[in-house]
């Protein structure tokens, strides 16, 4: 099964989970889901059109979604999501560190609304071996995405060599928000407790 239609098949699982609950009656159903997962269902199936209108040279490389299962986690050398310190109370911080058997490191951060699930800011940063490494930042506050890339050289990556905008409405904004929304339905662990004064 490919990645496109084993993503498929989890928007039509989430869809049809989420019209379950529906059916027992709105007050049940608004129980049952947390705020983001009710976002994630309802924008599944925009996000897919998004994620399948990327440009060919941004469709496999900013196409994680199968990579946010439990499934492909568990089959991960890394796979390590963590609840951060909020800087604000009413704001969840969540990070995604993943490693690939081919070596390529992705890191996925975003930051939602407590109360609603609406996100305030993505981040997504892949390194290929060899061939560098890319980020994206996409922010609420001005609906604005960010690329930055990084050259790989013998001593490691180089200086920031490139950064530009990307217009708003198009695909990658819409599939940077899909992954941060994701990102919020996965079972992730709590924020680290500070260490006390004899650990350190």
């Amino acid at each position: 099964m490919g990645a496109r239609v084993r993503t498929a098949a989890l928007a039509v699982a989430l869809g049809a989970m989420v019209s379950a609950l529906a059916c027992k009656g709105p007050p049940e159903a608004q129980a049952a889901l947390s705020p983001f997962e009710r976002l994630a269902a309802d924008s599944a199936a925009a996000d897919s059109v998004a994620f399948a209108s990327l440009p060919p040279s941004l469709d496999g490389w900013l196409d994680v979604r199968e990579l946010l299962t439990e499934p492909a986690r568990e089959t991960l050398p890394l796979a390590e999501c963590q609840e951060l310190e909020p800087i604000d109370a009413g704001l969840y911080r969540r990070r995604m560190r993943i490693r690939t058997a081919d070596d390529v490191f992705v890191v996925l951060y975003a930051v939602a609304d407590r109360s609603n699930g609406m996100l305030d800011r993505v981040e997504f940063i892949r390194r290929t071996p060899r061939n560098g490494q890319r980020g994206l930042v996409w922010e609420s506050a001005r609906d604005r995405t960010l690329s930055t890339w990084w050259n790989e050289t013998s001593l490691g990556l180089s200086r920031r060599v490139e950064r530009g905008e990307i217009p708003r409405g198009g695909p990658v904004p819409r599939a940077m928000r899909a992954l941060g929304r994701q990102l919020f339905t996965l079972p992730c662990d709590p924020p680290s407790e500070p260490a006390l004064p004899s650990e350190r």
